[in-house]
């Protein structure tokens, strides 16, 4: 009998029904918190379920040579969940990560189109948003964050302004665009204004100049407030939309040991904080398994990582405090350790003012 990856025997489809709607489920006392203070379950590469065996623009030219010797050994090494969107979303994942890149389609008459893509070419944009979009409106009280934070192949013709138009024709109203910071989104401002898609676009502002009067989209832009005091700089501050340290290392010990020190110290809730639970492996250690994949690496970590998300809590200001926690191959284990922390209450000793 097939075992999840977190070492759950709970059957699949009953358990992924259970944080069907955790959102509207919450505590009324979390419904002012801040989206950036909750406990929210996160999937990495969300939409790397479903990866042809055509090479994507991230894929090295050295191995693209040789793709069709070694394709099926690359996808096994490519592919990061088993869940469609429709089926995390029900599991109660919210935040995706999202890779695009722009390809020209030789199969409809040299059209271009937005796809996802992890070594390897996925599903279209449009489909897998749309299949989102399906979701919140049977679930009007869930919110998701869209990350999109790699764009490859992008031009003048086909790049930002194109993706966030077509952002924009498939969600709409959801699509909240009246919050000029991240600490305005919270449930019941989300809720009062019938928002459900927190855009994280992480690009410079003038790459998508089309779009800047949509107040909103937390454009990953560098806002620098300088003093000059007697002709010198005497602050600087900085803001960004998302945090999300790479723990780049394929061993196990090595990946806790950085996540330890990630939550050792208070974080800012000016943004949005994301903690990334997944091993990263190298060309030795797939060397070493030619027969493995990446589904069969992540069951170790999946299995130590939720003893420890139980050890956390939720906000980032707090010591120990997470926000959103992301891994490979997310179940409905994972999703329940991750939302349960918002039920948990933390040790006031931990609490700090950011």
């Amino acid at each position: 009998m097939a075992v999840p990856c977190c070492g759950s025997n709970i059957d699949s489809t009953m358990s992924r029904g259970k944080h069907i709607e955790w959102m509207a489920n919450l505590p009324t006392s979390l419904h002012n918190e801040s989206v950036s203070k909750l406990a929210i379950p996160g999937s990495h590469n969300s939409f790397a379920y479903n990866l042809t065996r055509s090479g994507g623009p991230d894929l090295s030219q050295g191995l693209k040579r040789f793709l069709p010797l070694v394709g099926l050994f690359i996808k096994r090494w490519s592919v990061t969940q088993k869940e469609t969107f429709t089926e995390q979303l029900q599991t109660g994942i919210r935040y995706f990560d999202l890779r695009v890149c722009h390809v020209v389609s030789e199969a409809s008459n040299q059209t271009s189109q937005f796809k996802f893509t992890h070594g390897l070419l996925g599903g279209l944009v449009e489909e897998c948003l749309q299949e989102i979009n399906r979701f919140l409106d049977k679930h009007s009280k869930e919110i998701v964050l869209l990350d999109f934070n790699h764009f490859y192949e992008f031009n003048a013709q086909f790049g930002h302004d194109q993706l966030l138009q077509l952002i924009h024709e498939i969600f709409g109203k959801k699509l909240c665009t009246t919050a000029r910071t991240i600490n305005e989104c919270t449930l019941n401002y989300l809720w009062a204004n019938q928002q459900q898609v927190i855009l994280l676009y992480e690009e410079n502002a003038d790459k998508c100049t089309a779009y800047m009067d949509r107040v909103g989209h937390f454009f990953k832009v560098h806002i620098y407030s300088i003093f000059i005091v007697l002709g010198m700089i005497v602050d600087v501050f900085v803001f960004q939309i998302c945090q999300s340290p790479w723990p780049n290392t394929p061993q196990i010990d090595n990946l806790f040991q950085f996540l330890d020190e990630q939550v050792a110290s208070p974080r800012s809730t000016n943004c949005i904080n994301v903690i990334q639970g997944q091993i990263t492996p190298d060309d030795k250690s797939i060397r070493n398994h030619p027969f493995g994949s990446l589904h069969s690496t992540s069951q170790e970590t999946n299995r130590r990582l939720i003893p420890w998300i139980t050890c956390r809590h939720r906000d980032p200001s707090l010591v120990n405090g997470v926000n959103i926690v992301m891994c490979d191959f997310v179940d409905s284990v994972f999703a329940d350790s991750v939302i349960m922390l918002n039920y948990k209450t933390a040790d006031p000793t931990t609490t700090a003012n950011l």
